[in-house]
Formats: C-alpha cells, sequence, structure tokens
C-alpha cells in the first residue's frame, strides 16, 4: 500500500490483503466482518497515538475504499 521506505503496520496490512482476497472471491460476508475488524483497529491505532496521521489517513482512505465496494457488491452466480 505505501511506496518504498514507509514503515507499514503489519497486522493493518494483513487485514486489507485478506478483504482483497474476500472480495476477489465474492466473499462479501467474510470481507464486511475483515472491513469491521479493519475499522476497529485503525480506531485504536489512532487513540493511542503511535502512528502518524499521514498513514493513518491512508489507511482510513483505504477503509473507505473497501466500505464502498462492499455497498456496491454484486454477485456474479
Amino acid at each position: 500500500m505505501f511506496g518504498f521506505g514507509k514503515k507499514k503496520d503489519r497486522e493493518l496490512e494483513e487485514i486489507i490483503n485478506q478483504i482483497k482476497v474476500d472480495l476477489s472471491n465474492n466473499y462479501k460476508d467474510n470481507a464486511v466482518i475483515n472491513i469491521q475488524k479493519l475499522r476497529s483497529l485503525i480506531d485504536m491505532r489512532s487513540m493511542d497515538g503511535v502512528m502518524k496521521d499521514k498513514d493513518l489517513l491512508e489507511y482510513k482512505k483505504v477503509l473507505e475504499s473497501f466500505e464502498e465496494d462492499v455497498r456496491n457488491f454484486k454477485r456474479t452466480y
């Protein structure tokens, strides 16, 4: 998600990757569960103040994108 040399949050990145897999395999229910996990983890990171505001903003944009994808989700079968 981030460019070369930027510090990533491994736990957030793992959830993001799982959501991508869920959406690509049409697993909307799993994607919704993982989006909720991502939202709560982002909220925790913002409250503990460890992560930079710029990085939090990037993760929040990714979260919003996933939420939009799920809203527009259409089953292909």
